[in-house]
């Protein structure tokens, strides 16, 4: 029996082989306006507290709509905010005030579900629809009062967080859009309800900036969110002692050469820039917000007007 054996040149161009099908580990920048995951452990509170706002919804429902209702937790995950907007298409938007502060929340209602409760709210069957458009000034004002009920559930059950939950004015899907960068996460919670001949689901959205009081913090602490994601806690602690470089840049200012010509001490040199026109402020080298300058104690100052869109992120010439 002849025996075969492999060359060590063999062997090698196996191992290569072999390597060629393994996935490479892959490295990404750290970015640090990301939280990572939040452990699962400091969201249960929470996923508890939906629970329970699923329970007493179905029973709200149940008396307002006067037919048998079922509200259950499908799911609850995290999800680019961004992300969650661009599929919210056509869907019923409803911003929330949580709270005091300038926390939000976003509720989205299926069209499927939102129609069939209107319907039923204006004393109708709640027949299933496949209805998938804006709605009238009539029907906003009815689904005002699906959310309101939403509403008040939602702060009966988040109690123990110390939350209130009131409606916000509705704003246009480009509007809520430019609120978020592409780095913005926030945890979606998933219902669904179902009715004696409809149904249909919503989701809620938490932003990551919004979750603070959910996660065991009074407030919306940077370092408590930071301990929340996978960064390491030493340092994540340490990260909040750097510093970054800050500019203020005045964009479209045209001078004369004449002008630069004649140059001196003391002398004002017209921009062509108007007065109202903000500037922007660089944070670290990259466009970051809109903003005027102003005075803060001794020191100078820059009050935020908004943030800039994601594409205007670069750093580059300020021509």
């Amino acid at each position: 029996m002849e025996i075969m054996t492999q060359s060590s040149s063999t062997q090698a161009q196996g191992a290569v082989l072999a390597g060629a099908n393994l996935a490479p580990e892959r490295v990404k920048p750290c970015d640090f306006r990301t939280v990572g995951d939040i452990d699962k452990a400091r969201l249960s509170p929470l996923v508890t507290a939906s629970e329970a706002f699923a329970r007493a919804l179905t029973q709200s429902l149940d008396s307002r709509l006067g037919i048998t209702c079922e509200t259950t937790l499908q799911s609850s995950e995290q999800v680019p905010c961004r992300a969650f907007l661009e599929k919210a298409s056509g869907a019923y938007l409803a911003p929330l005030q949580l709270g005091a502060q300038a926390d939000f929340a976003l509720l989205q209602i299926d069209s499927i579900l939102l129609f069939p409760v209107v319907d039923r709210l204006l004393g109708g069957s709640g027949e299933p629809t496949t209805l998938s458009r804006e709605v009238t000034e009539i029907e906003d004002n009815i689904a005002r009062n699906f959310v309101r009920v939403i509403c008040q559930n939602l702060e009966a059950a988040w109690r123990s967080f110390n939350v209130t939950v009131s409606q916000g004015a509705r704003q246009p899907l480009g509007q809520l859009q430019r609120i978020f960068s592409a780095q913005d996460n926030g945890l979606v919670f998933s219902f669904s309800v179902n009715m004696q001949s409809a149904g249909g689901g919503f989701q809620l959205l938490l932003p990551g900036a919004s979750l603070g009081a959910f996660l065991g913090t009074n407030s919306t602490s940077v370092r408590e969110v930071l301990r929340s994601g996978a960064m390491n806690p030493k340092l994540a602690e340490k990260s909040l002692d750097w510093t970054f470089k800050i500019e203020l840049t005045l964009l479209g200012g045209k001078v004369r050469a004449s002008d630069l010509l004649n140059l001196s001490i003391g002398k004002i040199l017209p921009l062509g820039v108007p007065v109202r026109n903000p500037v922007v402020l660089k944070i670290g080298g990259y466009n970051t917000f809109a903003a005027v300058p102003v005075r803060s104690g001794n020191h100078r100052g820059a009050q935020l007007l908004e943030r800039l869109p994601h594409d205007q992120l670069e750093t580059g010439s300020t021509q």
